[in-house]
Protein backbone atom coordinates (compact mmCIF):
# COMPACT_ATOMS: atom_id res chain seq x y z
CA UNK A 1 0.00 0.00 0.00
CA UNK A 2 1.33 3.33 -0.91
CA UNK A 3 2.06 5.72 2.00
CA UNK A 4 0.26 8.62 0.41
CA UNK A 5 -3.16 6.60 -0.15
CA UNK A 6 -6.13 8.37 0.74
CA UNK A 7 -7.19 5.49 3.37
CA UNK A 8 -3.71 5.74 5.25
CA UNK A 9 -4.07 9.39 5.57
CA UNK A 10 -7.62 9.36 7.21
CA UNK A 11 -6.05 6.04 9.79
CA UNK A 12 -4.34 8.56 11.59
CA UNK A 13 -7.38 9.52 13.74
CA UNK A 14 -8.26 6.76 14.56
CA UNK A 15 -8.75 7.17 18.04
CA UNK A 16 -12.16 9.22 16.90
CA UNK A 17 -14.13 6.66 16.53
CA UNK A 18 -13.21 4.87 19.59
CA UNK A 19 -14.05 8.12 21.70
CA UNK A 20 -17.78 8.03 19.95
CA UNK A 21 -17.93 4.07 20.71
CA UNK A 22 -16.91 4.70 24.26
CA UNK A 23 -19.48 7.23 24.81
CA UNK A 24 -21.75 5.41 23.20
CA UNK A 25 -21.46 1.85 25.28
CA UNK A 26 -21.27 3.82 28.28
CA UNK A 27 -24.94 5.22 27.64
CA UNK A 28 -25.70 1.77 26.16
CA UNK A 29 -24.92 0.65 29.66
CA UNK A 30 -26.06 3.00 31.77
CA UNK A 31 -29.87 2.46 30.11
CA UNK A 32 -29.37 -1.17 30.51
CA UNK A 33 -28.49 -0.82 34.71
CA UNK A 34 -30.92 1.91 35.35
CA UNK A 35 -34.26 1.05 33.97
CA UNK A 36 -35.92 2.88 36.66
CA UNK A 37 -35.04 6.47 36.40
CA UNK A 38 -37.46 8.20 34.05
CA UNK A 39 -37.45 8.37 30.45
CA UNK A 40 -36.42 12.78 31.13
CA UNK A 41 -33.39 11.62 32.87
CA UNK A 42 -32.37 10.00 29.93
CA UNK A 43 -33.34 12.25 27.19
CA UNK A 44 -30.82 14.46 29.20
CA UNK A 45 -27.86 12.63 29.23
CA UNK A 46 -28.43 11.26 25.85
CA UNK A 47 -28.32 15.22 24.53
CA UNK A 48 -25.35 15.48 26.42
CA UNK A 49 -23.43 12.77 24.92
CA UNK A 50 -25.06 13.80 21.53
CA UNK A 51 -23.56 16.83 21.84
CA UNK A 52 -19.98 15.98 22.92
CA UNK A 53 -20.34 13.29 20.01
CA UNK A 54 -20.89 16.01 18.05
CA UNK A 55 -17.69 18.14 19.02
CA UNK A 56 -15.72 14.88 18.21
CA UNK A 57 -17.33 14.78 14.84
CA UNK A 58 -16.20 18.23 14.16
CA UNK A 59 -12.75 17.80 14.99
CA UNK A 60 -12.82 14.45 12.71
CA UNK A 61 -13.76 16.95 9.75
CA UNK A 62 -11.52 19.81 10.20
CA UNK A 63 -8.70 17.10 11.14
CA UNK A 64 -9.28 15.79 7.30
CA UNK A 65 -9.89 18.73 4.93
CA UNK A 66 -6.64 17.65 3.49
CA UNK A 67 -6.64 13.97 4.00
CA UNK A 68 -10.20 12.58 3.42
CA UNK A 69 -12.73 14.46 0.69
CA UNK A 70 -15.49 13.32 2.43
CA UNK A 71 -14.75 15.47 5.40
CA UNK A 72 -17.67 17.47 5.09
CA UNK A 73 -20.24 14.66 6.08
CA UNK A 74 -18.31 14.68 9.32
CA UNK A 75 -18.62 17.95 9.76
CA UNK A 76 -22.13 18.25 8.37
CA UNK A 77 -23.17 15.20 11.03
CA UNK A 78 -21.31 17.24 13.69
CA UNK A 79 -23.36 20.28 13.40
CA UNK A 80 -26.82 18.49 13.39
CA UNK A 81 -25.38 16.29 16.39
CA UNK A 82 -25.18 19.28 18.05
CA UNK A 83 -28.03 21.13 16.79
CA UNK A 84 -30.47 18.24 18.05
CA UNK A 85 -28.16 18.55 21.57
CA UNK A 86 -29.43 22.35 22.34
CA UNK A 87 -32.73 21.44 21.19
CA UNK A 88 -33.16 18.49 23.14
CA UNK A 89 -32.09 20.99 25.96
CA UNK A 90 -34.18 23.80 25.31
CA UNK A 91 -37.56 21.63 25.09
CA UNK A 92 -40.37 21.60 27.59
CA UNK A 93 -40.30 18.40 30.20
CA UNK A 94 -43.63 17.86 28.15
CA UNK A 95 -42.76 17.18 24.76
CA UNK A 96 -38.95 16.24 25.43
CA UNK A 97 -39.66 12.31 25.98
CA UNK A 98 -41.17 11.90 22.65
CA UNK A 99 -38.99 14.12 20.65
CA UNK A 100 -35.85 12.06 22.45
CA UNK A 101 -37.67 8.88 21.70
CA UNK A 102 -37.73 9.84 18.04
CA UNK A 103 -34.68 11.14 17.70
CA UNK A 104 -32.65 8.51 19.08
CA UNK A 105 -34.20 5.71 17.26
CA UNK A 106 -33.75 8.06 14.19
CA UNK A 107 -30.12 8.90 15.12
CA UNK A 108 -29.23 5.73 15.84
CA UNK A 109 -30.22 4.01 12.59
CA UNK A 110 -28.96 7.13 10.36
CA UNK A 111 -25.57 6.35 12.25
CA UNK A 112 -25.57 2.58 11.81
CA UNK A 113 -26.44 3.14 8.25
CA UNK A 114 -23.43 5.29 7.29
CA UNK A 115 -21.22 2.94 9.82
CA UNK A 116 -22.54 0.15 7.54
CA UNK A 117 -20.97 1.55 4.33
CA UNK A 118 -17.69 2.46 6.36
CA UNK A 119 -17.80 -1.18 6.75
CA UNK A 120 -18.18 -1.80 3.21
CA UNK A 121 -14.45 0.12 2.51
CA UNK A 122 -13.21 -1.72 4.86
CA UNK A 123 -13.97 -4.98 3.37
CA UNK A 124 -11.17 -4.35 1.21
CA UNK A 125 -8.95 -4.19 3.97
CA UNK A 126 -10.36 -7.13 6.02
CA UNK A 127 -13.27 -9.33 5.49
CA UNK A 128 -13.44 -10.84 9.02
CA UNK A 129 -14.06 -7.44 10.30
CA UNK A 130 -15.80 -5.86 7.94
CA UNK A 131 -18.47 -8.71 8.28
CA UNK A 132 -19.08 -8.35 12.49
CA UNK A 133 -19.30 -4.52 11.80
CA UNK A 134 -21.99 -5.32 9.54
CA UNK A 135 -23.55 -7.63 11.71
CA UNK A 136 -23.32 -5.70 14.55
CA UNK A 137 -24.45 -1.86 12.80
CA UNK A 138 -27.81 -4.37 11.30
CA UNK A 139 -28.33 -5.33 15.14
CA UNK A 140 -28.55 -1.79 15.90
CA UNK A 141 -30.77 -1.22 13.18
CA UNK A 142 -33.41 -3.89 14.01
CA UNK A 143 -33.39 -3.09 17.72
CA UNK A 144 -34.12 0.63 16.89
CA UNK A 145 -37.00 -0.37 14.00
CA UNK A 146 -38.50 -2.42 16.83
CA UNK A 147 -37.74 0.59 19.41
CA UNK A 148 -39.56 3.42 17.20
CA UNK A 149 -42.53 0.74 15.98
CA UNK A 150 -43.57 0.77 19.36
CA UNK A 151 -41.35 2.91 22.14
CA UNK A 152 -44.59 3.25 24.75
CA UNK A 153 -44.88 -0.47 25.20
CA UNK A 154 -43.68 -0.52 28.41
CA UNK A 155 -40.41 0.86 29.78
CA UNK A 156 -38.39 -2.00 29.51
CA UNK A 157 -38.59 -2.46 26.28
CA UNK A 158 -37.95 1.16 25.83
CA UNK A 159 -34.70 0.56 27.78
CA UNK A 160 -33.99 -2.61 26.39
CA UNK A 161 -34.21 -1.82 22.75
CA UNK A 162 -32.46 1.53 23.22
CA UNK A 163 -29.47 0.53 25.42
CA UNK A 164 -28.76 -2.92 23.07
CA UNK A 165 -28.75 -0.38 20.10
CA UNK A 166 -26.59 2.08 21.81
CA UNK A 167 -24.21 -0.31 22.80
CA UNK A 168 -23.74 -2.47 19.30
CA UNK A 169 -23.35 0.39 18.22
CA UNK A 170 -20.62 1.87 20.12
CA UNK A 171 -19.13 -1.95 20.07
CA UNK A 172 -19.12 -1.58 16.01
CA UNK A 173 -17.52 1.74 16.46
CA UNK A 174 -14.52 0.77 19.11
CA UNK A 175 -13.60 -2.32 16.89
CA UNK A 176 -13.73 -0.02 13.82
CA UNK A 177 -11.15 1.92 15.34
CA UNK A 178 -8.90 -1.18 16.27
CA UNK A 179 -8.65 -2.06 13.12
CA UNK A 180 -7.93 1.22 11.39
CA UNK A 181 -5.19 1.50 14.25
CA UNK A 182 -3.73 -2.13 13.37
CA UNK A 183 -3.75 -1.57 9.49
CA UNK A 184 -2.23 2.59 10.13
CA UNK A 185 0.82 0.44 12.07
CA UNK A 186 0.82 -1.69 9.39
CA UNK A 187 1.72 1.50 6.79
CA UNK A 188 3.78 2.63 8.98
CA UNK A 189 5.70 -1.07 9.04
CA UNK A 190 5.45 -1.19 5.51
CA UNK A 191 6.90 2.71 4.93
CA UNK A 192 8.50 4.32 7.77
CA UNK A 193 8.68 8.24 6.93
Amino acid sequence: MERNDLFYRATKFWWIPMIVGLVFIGFGVWCLCNPGPSLTIMAYIFAGALGAVGIVNLIYGFANTRNNHGWGWSVACGIIEILCSVWLFFLPGSSLVTAFIFCAGLYIIFVAVNAISESFVMYNYSTFWSIWLFLLLLCSVVCSCIFLAGPIVGTLAVWLYIGISFITYGVSRVIFSIRINQINNRFNQEDPE
